[in-house]
């Protein structure tokens, strides 16, 4: 039976190395152009290789070739974005669950879109984005949320395209049925007081940011 998690790698810098220990293994593995170099370096082979092709290098896009990876190449001219390709891809696959991996060190409108692009895919599917040393997930009005953490970690909430109303457990700043305005920083640095935070969201979507790969025996 095919993997219901996809797992995105997209370009920019090289994920951080300790990332591949928090990755699905039996997950669909999509690359978003030059993200091929990426997964390969973390241990999987691509599945599907998607994009413009125009940052994955000469000897990358033949060893897919000759690897037999289903590749799917768009015109530069395009509305969508490598990533969206692959989320659009992913979503084709009626996948439940979605992760998409990134160093970071992206352009900042590309990682500002990718962002966004997945707020909008998190009302029907599970969807986490790794990016650098950090885990954004996404918390809506379709669903009850909640994350594993540990005591004092730093936990913001970032409303997405538009103002959202929030209730909270578990953080030092409680939210009870209050308003984060998508023009103001309210939500941000907020404190995990226990292991575990639950987040209810009656109007809007949320970005939930929060530290990752950063426990003293997680980096090398």
């Amino acid at each position: 039976m095919a993997s219901s998690h996809s797992l995105i790698f997209i370009g920019g810098d090289l994920p951080h190395p300790n990332v591949r220990h928090h990755l699905p293994l039996d997950a669909f593995v999509i690359a978003a152009d030059s993200g091929y170099a990426h997964a390969i370096a973390m241990g999987f082979v691509p599945n599907e290789l998607v994009g413009d092709m125009d940052s994955i290098t000469a000897l990358d896009l033949t060893d897919a070739r000759d690897s037999n990876i289903n590749i799917t190449q768009f015109s530069t001219d395009k509305d969508l974005t490598d990533t969206e390709i692959a989320i659009a891809s992913a979503t084709a696959r009626q996948s439940t669950h979605i992760t998409v991996v990134s160093g970071g060190g992206d352009r900042f409108d590309h990682v500002l879109g990718m962002v966004h692009s997945l707020a909008s895919c998190a009302l029907t599917v599970d969807t986490t984005l790794l990016i650098g040393t950090a885990r954004i997930s996404y918390a809506a009005y379709t669903k009850e949320f909640q994350i594993t953490t540990q005591p004092g970690n730093t936990i913001s909430l970032i409303p997405i395209g538009g103002a959202a109303t929030v209730t909270t457990t578990g953080l030092q700043w409680e939210l009870n049925n209050d308003t984060l305005q998508s023009f103001a920083s309210r939500g941000v640095s907020n404190i995990a007081t226990g292991d575990s935070v639950s987040i209810s969201v009656t109007d809007g979507s949320l970005a939930v940011v929060e530290p990752f790969f950063l426990n003293p025996g997680d980096i090398s």
